[in-house]
């Protein structure tokens, strides 16, 4: 019997379940009000063994926060492999990829709040580059859909050819999630959530309306 192999699974159980328990917390609470110890009581491990896992906080929540990603991600999956999805224009399939936002902010405002705790936690904690690189693929394996989306367009017509494109989806998939960000607060003047869904139209509106022919 392989000791050695049956000790590294049970390890990488307890890490998994010590991800998830803490993905769940952080959409529960704000990163800076969960601890390490808070970690280790849900996860049923020792606060010295996570230490050994993970190292630092930061690990953790990194690892918690590609976890929480991925969730997302695959919630929308299935809806852009259907025939619905296939048979529109590439301009058209952006417009759809772009509601995943609203729908974000409509069923999903707790994801919205860890990710304006989760940035401000790594520009506080000083958190590098490379240790980012993780988290920072997690986000961006939504690109490679709007990506295939666009090229669609550029073959049927739909869309302009030769724009910069990344760039495009960088800035407007910044101004929708800080919006949706925003709101997921809270109100800080009376109402102000209420038109919150159209602003975000608009911004699609004005992102298609950059691209298309």
């Amino acid at each position: 019997m392989d000791y050695k192999k049956i000790l590294d699974n049970a390890k990488k159980d307890r890490m998994d379940e010590a991800v998830r328990v803490t993905a769940k917390m952080l959409l529960e609470q704000d990163i800076d009000d969960i601890t390490m110890n808070d970690i280790a009581v849900k996860s049923e491990i020792g606060v010295a063994s996570l230490y050994r896992y993970f190292g630092t906080k930061s690990v953790i929540v990194i690892k918690a926060g590609c976890l929480l990603w991925g969730s997302v991600k695959a919630l929308f999956d299935g809806v852009f492999e259907c025939d619905y999805y296939k048979d529109k224009t590439g301009i058209e399939q952006i417009r759809e990829l772009m509601k995943v936002f609203k729908v974000l902010y409509s069923s999903h405002k707790d994801f919205l709040r860890f990710i304006d705790s989760f940035d401000r936690f790594v520009i506080r904690e000083k958190v590098s580059p490379d240790e980012l690189k993780e988290y920072e693929q997690s986000v961006m394996n939504f690109f490679p859909l709007f990506e295939d989306a666009y090229m669609n367009g550029c073959r049927d017509g739909s869309t302009r050819p030769n724009i910069d494109f990344r760039t495009m989806y960088v800035s407007v998939t910044h101004a929708l999630m800080l919006m949706g960000e925003k709101f997921s607060r809270g109100d800080v003047f009376m109402g102000e959530s209420e038109n919150a869904e159209h602003e975000m139209e608009f911004i699609i509106d004005m992102a298609i309306k950059s691209i298309e022919i």
